[in-house]
């Protein structure tokens, strides 16, 4: 709860007045029953003749202050209520955002230990959760404390038996507080991870829904969630069962309170009617007065019983969202940090690099060893689980090597801040992402000063200026929510575009290209190569036929170098090389493909 106070403290002042406000309704509020008290004993007093003058207007004037304390009550509730909504929408609004900045600054290994879809519940429900108890809060642990003291005081200068009522019967309130948050706590808790756990399913069926639809696979889909949801269910109605014993086993212990004030009262009665104490028709107000009192206490102490009950779940969030807030990330920003201006070619080298998933117990990159130089292209290939993304995944620092090191221009990629590092890097995922906003908001995710015809001549390069000239509103046109709106090849082509757009000194494609046919997938890397000659390009491929022009091409197997030289070296020298070519190509295939790229290099590398 500590880093959620630090939020609250920004707020002091706020607090400061919803304290005076809330303190100030209160205390008019416990100023109603003496004038109630007064009013019935002059009624109670009349005489033969009825009210006199002097008592009409005693009543007027207690009846007119009673009107302007209820006026004020209002204007204060009103303000508390406003500022107490204000305030608890801005703990919210900051908290969602300390949250998301962390989140943001996580690595990769740390957003997979906390899942998306945990991570979302917590960002949202966590955070709302805890909004809804500061809200409770600010006015219970004002007002009820003031209630008690005071209402106390005032039940006791009445009669000290009607005190001795509610000491009776609150110690038996405490101990089903105390059960129930015993038996609730955990169970708050467990509602919170089966939430996380609905969310999964939830977002998984969703972006899943083709897949699922075209191996009919809804049913067992369905059971899944169903089953989730069940669960969630009967742990909700475990904590609703109790809530539903603990409500009316208050209530009766209030209306014991009532029953035994009006029991006090009806024995005073009785005494003043046989005359063992001397008769007195105030004692009927005293007692409408102590019931009055009474009702503020056992309010008060309803709402304390209420928030209290409360707590467990507001504390199970509270632990939840912390839990977000206390990660350190793995990948920081070095204390004294090299100026990016250092970074001048994008000369990238390798240096003994060993990488272990922290999840893992063995390595799955081990004594790494190469260097790319500006104007050249590198591409990786391997089997699955090579570790061909894990090597690229390296070069932003999304993950940090184990042993060994990274150099840019010579320089440590650590020794950079990750934003001057990656300000440098063009980065395209293996999943073409893309945000909603316009054709251009994309394109301009890495630079937002790019002109449209910087725009336009990245989109040639990357294949997309046909298709994008043919909608309507050209660079603004619409981008739905992932990009759902494209195809698969032409959301690949501009994520490349957007990659372009930054003109970084190095370039990395991870199986960038799978989504694209052949031809459009060799006049891209020959546009490539003349658009960004002077920077260093890593192409991650699966296909062959995409690397056979690189200009050295990296061979993994289980995590090491099984070779490294251009495609006619590695034929030779690298069996494992040789086993992927085999399994892709033929050597006509192979020949056509040199055929192809030698007419579209002689043209320039125009479609």
């Amino acid at each position: 709860m500590f880093k959620i106070y630090k939020l609250v403290k920004r707020h002091w002042w706020q607090l400061i007045i919803i304290v005076v406000l809330v303190a100030s309704q209160t205390l008019l509020q416990l100023q109603l029953p003496d004038y109630i008290s007064t009013i019935q004993s002059i009624v109670n007093n009349v005489g033969e003749a009825g009210l006199s003058r002097a008592e009409i207007n005693e009543m007027l004037k207690h009846s007119g202050m009673m009107l302007l304390i209820s006026l004020g009550i209002f204007a204060l509730a009103a303000g508390q209520g406003s500022l107490n909504s204000w305030f608890v929408s801005t703990l919210g609004k900051e908290l969602r955002k300390e949250v998301f900045k962390n989140v943001e600054s996580f690595s990769l290994s740390d957003i997979n230990e906390f899942g998306t879809a945990s991570l979302l519940t917590r960002l949202i429900n966590d955070s709302r959760a805890v909004q809804d108890f500061a809200f409770m809060v600010n006015r219970v642990f004002i007002m009820s404390p003031i209630f008690l003291i005071i209402g106390s005081i005032k039940l006791l200068a009445l009669d000290p038996m009607y005190f001795y009522v509610i000491i009776i019967i609150i110690p038996l309130i405490v101990v089903v507080m105390i059960i129930t948050f015993i038996v609730a706590s955990p169970l708050f808790s467990q509602i919170q991870e089966r939430l996380d756990y609905v969310t999964l399913l939830l977002r998984e069926g969703l972006t899943g829904v083709r897949v699922i639809r075209a191996f009919n696979q809804e049913e067992r889909e369905k059971r899944f969630f169903y089953e989730g949801n069940r669960k969630m269910t009967d742990i909700i109605i475990k904590v609703s069962t109790i809530m539903q014993i603990v409500s009316p086993t208050i209530s009766i212990l209030f209306n014991l309170v009532f029953f035994g004030i009006y029991l006090i009262g009806f024995i005073i009665f009785d005494k003043m009617l046989l005359g063992i104490i001397p008769f007195n028709m105030n004692a009927f107000g005293q007692t409408i007065t102590a019931m009055m009192y009474a009702q503020h206490i056992m309010m008060s102490f309803m709402m304390l019983s209420f928030t209290f009950i409360m707590f467990p779940r507001v504390n199970a969030s509270a632990k939840r969202i912390n839990a977000v807030l206390n990660v350190k990330p793995k990948i920081v920003d070095p204390e004294t940090p090299l100026d990016k201006t250092l970074i001048t070619n994008g000369v990238v080298q390798f240096e003994d690099v060993t990488f272990t998933f922290s999840d893992l117990d063995h390595p799955t990159l081990k004594n790494i060893n190469f260097t790319a130089v500006p104007g050249t292209t590198t591409a990786i290939v391997g089997s699955t689980g090579s570790g061909k993304s894990s090597i690229i995944n390296l070069l932003p620092r999304f993950f940090d090597v184990n042993v060994g090191k990274i150099t840019i221009d010579g320089y440590d990629v650590r020794d950079f801040k990750l934003n001057d590092l990656r300000d440098k890097i063009g980065f395209v995922p293996q999943t073409a992402v893309l945000f909603k906003g316009t054709i251009r908001d994309n394109l301009r995710f890495g630079n937002d000063n790019a002109t449209d015809d910087e725009m336009w001549e990245a989109l040639r390069v990357a294949q997309a200026a046909d298709f994008v000239s043919k909608l309507e509103l050209g660079l603004d046109a619409p981008v739905a929510q992932g990009g759902k709106n494209f195809s698969g090849g032409q959301k690949q082509r501009l994520a490349i575009a957007r990659a372009l757009v930054k003109k970084p000194k190095v370039y990395v494609f991870d199986d960038s290209f799978s989504a694209l046919d052949f031809k459009t997938d060799i006049r891209l890397r020959t546009a490539l190569r003349s658009y960004a000659k002077d920077a260093t390009i890593f192409v991650v491929a699966q296909r062959v036929s995409s690397i056979l022009d690189a200009h050295q091409i990296l061979v993994l197997e289980d995590g090491r170098v099984a070779g490294i030289g251009k495609h006619a070296d590695l034929l030779k020298t690298c069996t494992v090389y040789q086993e992927i070519v085999a399994s892709q190509l033929d050597p006509d295939e192979i020949k056509k493909s040199r055929e192809l790229f030698t007419d579209f290099v002689r043209e320039g590398g125009s479609a």
